[in-house]
């Protein structure tokens, strides 16, 4: 006797989530947006520096400034992140949104992601404010690496043993090790003279991301304890009043006795 069996097909889930495949678009787009107004006036783009010059109208107007932001454009440290300096630049943290940003989005879900993504993002470029207070130099920060740097720590806080092979090593290492790196990497950028990567924005945006994967659950839960507690507080108080309407029913019933 034959019997055909019908053969089953396991459904992989797609690489780029919801989120993830928009804003690496947003980026895409703003980009493009930046070539066709920058370029025609003669404002040149630079190859992959973080400090876009602030000559162009869309870095001028967009890209994230100290002493502007102070002065009150407060709409900067949102709008800067979606701004890139050079297409290297877009490039290297798009690939780095790419490759993190799915695990963490499918673990927060989408809404909880972008919000994750645009708190960290908007805290990350604060963090600038740090130096220029204490030396006064003003710089325009464009890109995305806060934000990116906050996906990175998402990532390796939700899972800290996942491990990749880097290059140029040749074994592989965690997540865990992985935040290690980038940041021993950004302190020898910060030290190095005329370095054009925001280092204040990297560690910004890791302080903010784990901040946020650390501190929301417990913010959750405390209020998820005071909406029980007031519901249970309103139930006993329903309860109360209850008795106590049945008790004055019950005299009004004697005295109609």
């Amino acid at each position: 006797m034959n019997v055909y069996t019908r053969p089953q097909y396991a459904v992989a889930r797609e690489r780029l989530t919801w989120a993830v495949r928009r804003l690496i678009l947003a980026n895409i787009f703003v980009f493009v947006v930046q070539l066709l107004v920058d370029i025609p006036l003669g404002y040149r783009v630079s190859p992959m520096s973080e400090f876009a010059p602030p000559g162009g109208p869309v870095a001028g107007l967009l890209a994230f400034q100290p002493g502007l932001f102070v002065s009150g454009l407060f709409w900067k440290p949102f709008t800067y992140q979606f701004l890139h300096a050079g297409l290297m630049h877009l490039f290297m943290n798009m690939l780095w949104l790419f490759f993190f940003g799915p695990h963490v989005e499918r673990v927060l879900g989408t809404r909880q992601f972008f919000r994750f993504y645009v708190i960290c993002g908007t805290g990350a470029v604060l963090a600038t404010l740090i130096p220029w207070s204490m030396f006064g130099r003003e710089v325009s920060v464009t890109g995305a690496s806060g934000a990116v740097m906050a996906v990175l720590v998402a990532f390796a806080v939700i899972n800290p043993e996942r491990q990749f092979f880097l290059f140029p090593f040749p074994l592989p290492i965690n997540a865990r090790a992985l935040v290690i790196i980038v940041i021993i990497m950004n302190l020898f950028w910060g030290l190095g003279k005329g370095s054009t990567t925001s280092v204040a924005t990297h560690f910004g945006g890791m302080a903010v991301g784990y901040c946020y994967m650390k501190f929301t659950p417990i913010f959750r839960r405390w209020r998820l304890d005071q909406r029980r507690r007031n519901h249970t507080a309103e139930n006993s108080v329903d309860v109360a009043g209850k008795m106590v309407d049945n008790i004055f029913k019950f005299e009004k019933r004697r005295r109609r006795r």
